[in-house]
């Protein structure tokens, strides 16, 4: 099945040299690249800590883990926020299968050798999608290095689920793209490829390839280059794949988001990038400051410390608009130049429209995420230009690009200085403007070294193809060929070549070291268990630790210098979701989707950090909280409740009424239960009763009591409601109303009764049954397309369902 490439794939033959750059040899130079900068990281003695990485990423993964060698896929979380959906959080990615690698081999080391495979996929994937629209295998490998080693993607290796993301990014869009071209088994690849992509959890990445698939497919359709039905057939066809077969993720997913305190209403301008932000592309470091262990962050935006992606890659990219040999290049370029608009947020005007406008965009967070889609977009760019320079392909046509190098050189050069001007005239508080001139001063000498390479690749051939003569080159290039060649085959062979490696090394130094390290590490003793100091140990069903919220504060702003110190500071304070790692039932957490009416009630109790709720902190079950002044020394309670009781009165309120009874200082949950309106008249207990509870057992997905009462009365648990959780006593089925707001409550009859709940999300299920019929299905038409395909080769059967292109097939 022949490879069907864009319009501006090189028209010449591709050289000697080029074909050089093949996979096996950039593979090998890529995993260099990569060792080189965590060699410690992957022999197991040092492991990333550094901020989401310790406190969101690892711990995910490590419950994920425990959770399957108990035998139980991870439904339900008890151990945050009163208990909250674990695997619908959709980031965890239970459900993606590279994350078999952390849950069979030992933490820490493989969440860390996760990511940096992850980062090994990206570069790799970049190689083959830009090869594909190039067929230059040197411009491949300037981009998936550029990719690779960008400051995005350097940066993401705190997020597991984000760095997956990325790294499928190129792939997709790859062989998706290949899927509406060719039909056939392609549909296949793409499809794997998508659901890989789509069951890591990120979904601002994934909704950015679609957006860029989408636009790609478009242009593709609408110009008329390939038949449209067959394209827009097969197009479809790779969604409803992927939909069917990712249903048993996004569908317990979508049910959370609706239940969650996300809405249309959510989003905001916050972490946007700077207005001044897009300069970073030249100056990597201007404007911004050493935040701790010396990672650089712009002002007001936090979520990813660089999206540099080289200054001389940037440059080719332009090199690309010089005369584009065809439209894609300018839709590339839009998608890009539109990206960083949306990623100014309000500042930029488009992305407050989209907002108001399109209800779906104010479920997604931090407007500086859409620059994923100008770092994927930038080095496609760069390998056209180079492609369409003909660098080590075709000497005479490299000669021509002299001038548009030259040219850009001075662009950026001009940039560059009133960059410099403006740090320097208009510093900000915390701006470091020796840091600042040193960054654009080796920025300025890389692209003068890698401008300077490219511009010498056509030596070899005019020595031997110009019949004027060596002679009749300018002085200074006379000198130099005097110098590195006096044989045209070596030139061509193996200095060209050496010159090819020396301007690849250029893309990755530059990338790699343009600010300081974006990954700091630490010893991997940190993630022991065991460290935790509380004193007795809070277990599931017994009670919880709550992180007061003046020291959340303090810790959310704290600048330690030492590693270790950081870490240990959020291992023992129980920060986010350390205490995952000591199996520490904990008021708060740090997620993504919380359930809505759970979110209202922790608002409630951070909202002031001086202010205090003993009696609500007595409902929670709160055995430990911060001590006054203090981060990791934690003070005992004693007024403090089980997870279940019984015999409370209900009181019958609306929302606004709850929350005010819940946060009054004569709030006692011991005799007291606040029930939604609906519930009145369905339930028959209006005093408080002799109740207790006989014994308790607590799992993940199950809870059984046995409760004596002396007549029907209220059982009350101190667990966040969610509709999954279904309740039965005696064996018949009860409901499960809201209490307190945001937790649950049932009603047992008189006598001794057992009470279970257990957790059953019918949206799994429902996405399971949905999953297994697409597999089936796809099944079915693979092995119905083949058997046709078969027969045509026979003479004997009707066309195949999925269209395969013949060979010769435009």
């Amino acid at each position: 099945m022949p490879l069907m490439l864009p319009d501006f794939t090189l028209a010449s033959p591709v050289s000697k040299t080029d074909e050089w750059f093949d996979p096996k040899r950039f593979s090998v130079l890529l995993a260099l690249f990569i060792i080189a900068l965590f060699p410690d990281v992957l022999l197991g003695r040092n492991t990333f800590f550094f901020r989401d990485y310790g406190i969101f990423g690892y711990p995910l993964a490590f419950y994920h883990r425990e959770s399957i060698w108990r035998g139980e896929l991870p439904l339900w979380n008890p151990l945050n926020h009163c208990g909250l959906p674990f695997l619908a959080q959709w980031n965890t990615m239970v459900l993606y299968p590279l994350s078999l690698i952390y849950v069979l081999l030992p933490l820490p080391w493989s969440l860390s050798f996760f990511c940096l495979l992850h980062l090994f996929l990206a570069g790799l994937g970049m190689y083959f999608l830009a090869h594909q629209w190039t067929a230059s295998r040197f411009a491949a490998s300037v981009a998936g290095l550029a990719f690779a080693f960008s400051g995005l993607l350097l940066s993401s290796l705190k997020w597991p689920n984000n760095i997956a993301a990325l790294g499928l990014m190129p792939w997709v869009v790859l062989w998706v793209a290949r899927a509406w071209q060719e039909g056939g088994r392609s549909l296949l690849v793409a499809t794997g490829a998508a659901v890989l992509q789509m069951l890591s959890g990120a979904p601002e990445i994934i909704l950015l390839t679609w957006m860029l698939l989408s636009a790609l497919w478009a242009e593709e359709l609408f110009r008329g280059r390939r038949p449209r039905w067959p394209a827009l057939r097969r197009f479809f066809t790779v969604i409803l794949l992927v939909a069917g077969l990712c249903s048993v993720q996004l569908l317990p997913f979508l049910d959370l988001l609706a239940h969650s305190q996300r809405d249309r209403h959510f989003a905001d301008s916050a972490w946007a990038m700077p207005l001044w932000g897009w300069a970073n592309f030249l100056v990597p470091l201007f404007r911004s400051f050493p935040s701790y262990h010396g990672v650089y962050a712009q002002y007001d935006q936090f979520w990813v410390s660089s999206y540099y992606v080289g200054i001389g890659v940037l440059g080719l990219a332009l090199l690309a608009n010089w005369r584009p040999a065809e439209r894609r290049v300018w839709l590339l370029s839009a998608a890009g130049a539109m990206s960083l608009i949306l990623a100014l947020g309000d500042e930029g005007y488009v992305y407050r429209w989209l907002r108001e406008s399109i209800p779906a965009f104010g479920f997604f967070r931090y407007p500086i995420k859409y620059v994923v889609l100008a770092v994927l977009v930038i080095p496609l760019l760069a390998a056209i230009g180079v492609a369409q320079g003909r660098f080590l392909l075709d000497s005479n046509d490299a000669r021509k690009t002299g001038r548009p190098l030259l040219v850009i050189a001075l662009l950026f050069g001009g940039a560059m200085a009133a960059i410099l001007w403006l740090a320097q005239t208009h510093p900000l508080a915390y701006d470091q403007w020796t840091e600042t001139w040193r960054n654009a001063l080796t920025r300025a000498v890389f692209l003068a070294l890698g401008f300077g390479i490219l511009a010498h690749f056509g030596m070899g051939s005019v020595l031997t193809n110009d019949t004027n003569g060596p002679n009749k080159l300018p002085s200074h290039r006379r000198a130099f060929v005097s110098i590195v060649r006096t044989d045209p085959v070596p030139f061509e062979s193996k200095t060209r070549r050496l010159f090819g490696l020396l301007f690849l090394v250029l893309v990755w130094l530059d990338a790699s070291m343009h600010a300081p390290s974006q990954n700091p590490t630490i010893s991997p003793w940190v993630y022991d268990r065991g460290l935790a100091q509380l004193k007795p140990f809070p277990t599931p069903g017994e009670s919880r630790a709550l992180l007061s919220p003046s020291a959340e504060l303090k810790l959310n702003h704290l600048l330690p210098t030492d590693p270790i110190n950081d870490y240990l500071t959020s291992r023992l304070s129980l920060f986010c979701n350390c205490n995952l790692l000591d199996g520490i039932p904990k008021v708060d957490g740090f997620y993504s989707l919380n359930l809505r009416e759970e979110a209202q009630v922790h608002a409630l109790l951070y909202a002031a950090p001086e202010r205090l709720f003993p009696s609500l902190n007595g409902f929670l079950s709160v055995s430990h909280i911060t001590a006054p002044g203090k981060t990791v020394h934690w003070m005992a309670q004693t007024n403090y409740m089980p997870w279940s009781t019984a015999g409370q009165r209900p009181l019958f309120e609306n929302v606004t009424n709850t929350l005010r009874l819940l946060a009054a200082t004569n709030f006692n949950p011991g005799e007291v239960v606040c029930l939604p309106p609906e519930a009145k008249d369905r339930i028959t207990v209006r005093n408080q009763t002799r109740a207790r509870i006989v014994s308790a057992t607590y799992s993940a997905h199950r809870i059984s009591l046995e409760v004596e009462a002396a007549e029907p009365s209220m059982v009350v648990l101190a667990q966040s409601y969610y509709h999954p959780w279904q309740a039965r006593v005696n064996g018949a089925e009860v409901p499960i109303w809201r209490a307190n707001h945001a937790f649950q409550a049932v009603q047992v009859p008189a006598g001794r009764c057992q009470v279970q709940l257990v957790y059953r999300d019918h949206a799994f299920f429902l996405g399971c049954a949905l999953s297994i019929a697409t597999i089936l299905g796809g099944l079915v038409i693979f092995f119905r397309v083949k058997s046709d395909q078969n027969r045509l080769e026979n003479g004997k059967a009707r066309p195949a369902m999925i269209d395969t292109p013949s060979p010769g097939t435009p």
